[in-house]
C-alpha cells in the first residue's frame, strides 16, 4: 500500500468535479483523512489516502 495526498482547491463545483473524477479514475481508494478549508469563494479538500499495491510478483 502507498500513502498519497492529494489537494483540490477552486471553487466548490470545480473541486466537485475533480474529486468526482478522481474517485472515477483511481483504483479502489481507503481514505484515512480529510481536510476541508474555506477562502473567499474557494474550498480546498485534501485527502490522505492508501492506495492497494496493485503489482503482482
Amino acid at each position: 500500500m502507498a500513502i498519497r495526498a492529494f489537494v483540490l482547491r477552486g471553487l466548490a463545483k470545480e473541486v466537485e468535479e475533480s474529486l468526482n473524477k478522481l474517485l472515477a479514475a483511481s483504483p479502489p481508494l481507503q481514505i484515512l483523512h480529510v481536510v476541508q478549508s474555506e477562502s473567499s469563494d474557494h474550498i480546498t479538500i485534501t485527502l490522505v489516502v492508501d492506495e492497494p499495491d496493485l503489482r503482482r510478483d
